[in-house]
Order: C-alpha cells, then structure tokens, then sequence
C-alpha cells in the first residue's frame, strides 16, 4: 500500500518523502482512510508505529487556509506537544498550513501570537485552558479534535480538563483518540461524546491482567 492509494494529498507526499517516510505503517493505513470520510477513531498503537503521521496527515489535510484555528490535538506532555507540532510544520509546509505548540513553563504572548496565524494547535491541557479562560482562544471552529496518549493523560488527571476543552468545540467535530491501551476512562469518553467510531489497532497487546503484573 502506499499513501497515494490512501488518497494523500501530493504536497504532503513530497514533505513525507523528503523525511524518508515512503511507505504507511498499519496503524496509518487504518487511520488515515477513516479520517478521509469523516469518521471517528480510536487508535491503538505503541510508540514507534509512526500514530503521530496517522492522525497528522489527514488532520492537516483537512484544514482550510486562513479560517481560524480548525484542528486541535492535546498531549500530556510539552516534549510530546513539541514533537506532534513540529511534525506537522515540516509534513504541511507545501500546504502552507500553520501550527501552533503551546505548553506552560515559557511566555504567553509568542503562543498567542502563533495561535492567530494558525490553522492548528498543539498543546497540553492545562495551557490550552489557561489560554481559552484569558479569551486568547477559540474553539467555535474546531473540525478535528485528537487526543493523543489519551490513556496517559487519563492517568495524569486530564480528564475534567480534555472535558471542558472538548465541551467549548462544536458539536460535529471529528473525534481521534489516540493511546497504547483502551481505558475504562477511554471507553466513557468514546461513548459519551463519539459517533460512528472505526477502532484502529496496529498489533496484538498484552492481556490487561498480565499487564497488571
């Protein structure tokens, strides 16, 4: 399979290629057609499986230059939020899509300014908040929203934020969850607020009672 059989768009095909990306991984082989049409995603997959490129290409692809920040994707950490943004930047640069990485710890203002030029935002949750209280963000034009370590952030204490941040976004918004494993907090999240869900799991995982040892 290769990503002109997935519909990808050719900017993003040459920005892949000169990364030396060339052929999609299962994991984006199974995420990134549903993505296409619309659909919601759960994605199951370990790092490495290359899920960043899975929800990031047609995440960008869907965007529309110049209409306001349209896509949304939390991390639970400023390294993870860095990485997704940057991986972004360079994989939409023929589309002249922007992102913009915002987490604590460094000065409001450069974010704010990045998030006025932006089609995209990447952040972690307690900055992306932060922002919309103090009315530097919108979310009313939210298209795709994704969660990425999804069962990470449930573990770290996100889940009332990612809450209140999904609940400022419209209500037909895409939905992408993202994680190495399927919470219970995951399966609420996935039956409260996602419709038409495709799961898309890259490998067989270890039973969650061997887990547990």
């Amino acid at each position: 399979m290769t990503f002109e059989s997935l519909q990808v768009k050719p900017e993003v095909i040459k920005a892949l290629k000169e990364q030396g990306i060339v052929e999609p991984t299962v994991i984006q082989q199974k995420t990134i057609p549903a993505v296409h049409e619309g659909k919601d995603v759960v994605g199951i997959s370990r790092t490495g499986s290359g899920k960043t490129a899975a929800f990031g290409i047609p995440l960008i692809e869907l965007m529309h230059k110049g209409k306001g920040v349209q896509g949304l994707i939390l991390a639970p950490t400023r390294e993870l939020a860095n990485q997704i943004g940057n991986e972004l930047k360079s994989w939409s640069k023929y589309l002249d899509i922007k992102t913009a990485i915002v987490f604590g710890g460094v000065g409001l203002d450069p974010q704010i300014f990045a998030m006025r030029e932006s089609e995209i935002v990447v952040g972690t949750p307690g900055r992306i908040l932060d922002h919309m209280e103090r009315g530097n963000l919108e979310l009313d034009k939210v298209r795709v929203f994704c969660l990425d370590e999804a069962d990470k952030m449930v573990e770290m204490g996100f889940i009332q934020d990612i809450e209140k941040i999904l609940g400022a976004t419209p209500i037909e918004r895409q939905i992408l969850l993202f994680g190495a494993t399927i919470s219970d907090e995951i399966d609420y999240m996935k039956d409260e607020y996602m419709d038409n869900v495709v799961i898309a799991e890259a490998e067989l995982h270890v039973k969650k009672d061997l887990l547990k040892q």
